[in-house]
C-alpha cells in the first residue's frame, strides 16, 4: 500500500471519528499517549510514532515530555509547554533532542511548534490530531519536519 493511499485512509478516519462524536471535555490532563505522524521533509514523505505524557499545570497549561521517530530524519526525546486557547483548540512550543539522525547517527538539539484540536475528548481519553512543524540539525546543516500527528491519550486525572 502506498503513502498517498494510507494518508487518505488515515484523513477519512479521523474525519468519520470527528463527525460521529461531539463530546466537549478538552482541557490539561495527566495522560499517557501514543499515535502515528505522516510527515512531509526537504527529503520527501515518511511516517513517524510519538510516545508522550502530559502532566497538568493548571486547566490550561501542562508539560509535554516526549519521544518519537520521524522518517527519514531523525529519533528524537522532547519537552514543550501546551496551551489551551479554547475547550478543545490548543497550542504546543518547546525543544527536541535529536537523539540519533537515521542517515548518519549525527545528534543536536531543535524547536517543535505544534497547533491541534482534540477530535474526541472525555474525561478518560482522548483523541487528537496536531499539525507539528520541527527544526533540527543533522549532518551539520539545519533541517525541518513538518507533518500531522494522531495521539490517543488516555488520562489518568479524574477531572
Amino acid at each position: 500500500m502506498n503513502i498517498k493511499s494510507t494518508s487518505l485512509k488515515l484523513i477519512l478516519f479521523i474525519f468519520t471519528i470527528a463527525l460521529s462524536l461531539n463530546n466537549a471535555n478538552g482541557q490539561a490532563k495527566n495522560a499517557l499517549g501514543f499515535g502515528p505522524a505522516l510527515n512531509v521533509s526537504g527529503e520527501g514523505m515518511g511516517i513517524g510514532a510519538r510516545l508522550q505524557g502530559e502532566i497538568k499545570i493548571n486547566r490550561k497549561i501542562a508539560i509535554v515530555p516526549a519521544i518519537g521517530l520521524e522518517t527519514p530524519y531523525l529519533a528524537y526525546a522532547g519537552i514543550s509547554g501546551k496551551y489551551y486557547f479554547q475547550p478543545r483548540f490548543y497550542g504546543m512550543l518547546g525543544m527536541l533532542a535529536n537523539v540519533a539522525s537515521l542517515d548518519t547517527g549525527d545528534q543536536g538539539i531543535g524547536g517543535s511548534v505544534a497547533v491541534g484540536y482534540e477530535l474526541v475528548s472525555s474525561r478518560k481519553h482522548t483523541l487528537d490530531l496536531n499539525l507539528h512543524g520541527d527544526t533540527f540539525t543533522t549532518e551539520g546543516k539545519a533541517a525541518g519536519v513538518a507533518g500531522l500527528r494522531l495521539t490517543y491519550n488516555f488520562s489518568f486525572s479524574g477531572k
